[in-house]
């Protein structure tokens, strides 16, 4: 009986230990089932948001300004023009500001003076120099021409 008992023993060891082996892999099982679940959930919701983005873009007038060639080529050029006003605008107002508050500046007009007096050139002399060095000139170019001709 001994054999019996033992063997009973025995094997109600090796059912529990099945049994548990089996609960154990259930609960893993069951475990990553939630996990998945709660995996396919936030899925679900992410692609939801994502749904509603893609149908807000699809609304959006940057789309819809491009779906056509001429849109986009009026679009671009008068964002071109806009910007070459603009730019013309700005540096006008920038020079006028500039020129109203330097126009009473005493350091300001000292240095134009100052480069006015260096650039002044005398042109009296140069008109001079010019006249004499064409009537040098002339003669020689003058006399080799009367030789020929005789």
């Amino acid at each position: 009986m001994n054999k019996t008992a033992q063997e009973k023993k025995t094997t109600e060891k090796n059912m529990v230990k099945e049994v548990a082996f089996v609960e154990k892999e259930l609960l893993l099982n069951s475990m990553t089932q939630q996990e998945l679940l709660k995996t396919t959930k936030d899925l679900n919701k992410t692609i939801k948001d994502l749904t509603k983005t893609l149908k807000v873009l699809e609304k959006h007038e940057y789309l819809n300004i491009h779906k056509s060639k001429w849109k986009l080529i009026g679009y671009n050029l008068s964002l071109g023009m806009l910007f070459a006003i603009g730019t013309v605008l700005w540096f006008l107002l920038l020079s006028w500001l500039t020129f109203n508050f330097f126009k009473d500046s005493a350091i300001l007009n000292q240095f134009i003076q100052n480069q006015l007096k260096v650039r002044q050139f005398d042109l009296g002399n140069i008109r001079e120099k010019a006249q004499g060095d064409i009537l040098k000139a002339i003669p020689a170019s003058t006399e080799t021409t009367g030789n020929e001709q005789k």
